[in-house]
């Protein structure tokens, strides 16, 4: 049995059983677990939320990044477009004017090949000509030598031997 106790003891401890019984029901209640899970189930979805919110924050940033990057790589290519273009076209200019120098170089040496080839082929030509002028001008007197001989020759025949008519 139970020790002896003083009735006001044993109510308080009744009341005390009584208190703990309704909170331990109370705790059992599956409305308060439902809402327990309520309260864990929007903070997750508060958390997922923020997360998200977050997320996309970084994803704006990131893209707004990537594409200050692109833009820049993008100049950055023009300007070296541009440059390559630039020696492209100080290279073609550089070989053009060279190409203009050997032209006029082959050119120069063209009329001075020329203008010597003409000028040797005249000294020819008037050593030609003057040599057939002596030529002419030897056989003309040689042709008048043979002439002379042949008058006299005549002239001896025509002493030698009488004419008979």
């Amino acid at each position: 049995m139970l020790p002896t106790m003083d009735v006001s003891a044993l109510v308080a401890q009744m009341q005390e059983i009584l208190a703990a019984m309704h909170t331990t029901l109370s705790s059992l209640d599956p409305h308060v677990h439902d809402a327990r899970l309520e309260e864990l189930e929007k903070e997750r979805g508060d958390a997922i939320q923020a997360l998200s919110q977050a997320f996309e924050a970084e994803s704006e940033a990131l893209g707004q990044k990537r594409e200050a990057e692109r833009r820049e790589i993008a100049e950055r290519r023009r300007r070296e477009d541009e440059e390559r273009e630039r020696r492209r076209r100080e290279e073609d200019e550089r070989l053009a004017a060279r190409d203009r120098e050997e032209d006029a170089a082959r050119d120069g040496k063209l009329r001075a090949d020329t203008g010597r080839i003409e000028q040797e082929t005249d000294e020819l030509m008037d050593r030609a000509e003057e040599e057939a002028r002596a030529a002419m001008a030897e056989g003309r007197a040689k042709l008048t030598a043979l002439q002379e001989r042949r008058r006299v020759s005549i002239s001896v025949l025509q002493i030698t031997l009488p004419l008979k008519y």
